[in-house]
């Protein structure tokens, strides 16, 4: 399956500066391309040179690197890691792929119940997680982890310990 149309934005850039495309097919091209064709796409806000440089500069950077190759290594060490949390009581599901995870806490395990939003479980996990050091985003009854691209096999290591440890503190306290 190849898509026709691609959105890219923050991953130009690094998120340094702000870019934003759309990738086309050929196909879309085509048309857009013939007599009577249009594609009106000019605002006073776009086209920004520096933007532009910064964005071609990063990913000639990551070509370089070979960050994509190193990401779908690294990102699948993270991705394990993160669903060896599953076995924490309060842990119900462990979902994503790579280096975009979402850590979901439930009451009962079994009946996979939520806890009522007040006890505020995804950000008493976050806080545990942050006086440790690790900042994590908390959301409702979850945590979103979308870490750097460029995380090494001990920050992973790190990564779950802390929040192996920042569950456990939170579990251990309801």
């Amino acid at each position: 399956m190849q898509p026709d149309i691609i959105t890219s934005a923050k991953g130009l850039t690094s998120g340094y500066q702000p870019l934003s495309a759309t990738i086309i097919s050929d196909e879309i091209y085509d048309v857009l391309s013939e007599p009577g064709g249009r594609f009106l796409h000019g605002f006073t806000y776009s086209g920004h040179p520096a933007a532009a440089a910064a964005g071609l500069a990063n990913i000639e950077l990551m070509e370089r690197e070979k960050l994509p190759e190193q990401v779908r290594d690294t990102g699948k060490q993270f991705e394990s890691a993160m669903k060896s949390l599953s076995d924490a009581e309060i842990v119900g599901e462990v979902r994503g792929s790579h280096f975009m995870i979402g850590i979901e806490f439930v009451k009962d395990k079994d009946s996979k119940a939520s806890f009522d939003a007040s006890v505020e479980i995804g950000g008493r996990v976050a806080a545990a997680a942050q006086e440790r050091g690790l900042i994590v985003r908390p959301l409702g009854n979850s945590l979103i982890l979308s870490p750097t691209l460029v995380m090494t096999p001990d920050l992973i290591r790190r990564t779950e310990s802390i929040l192996r440890d920042s569950i456990a503190q939170v579990q251990d306290a309801l």
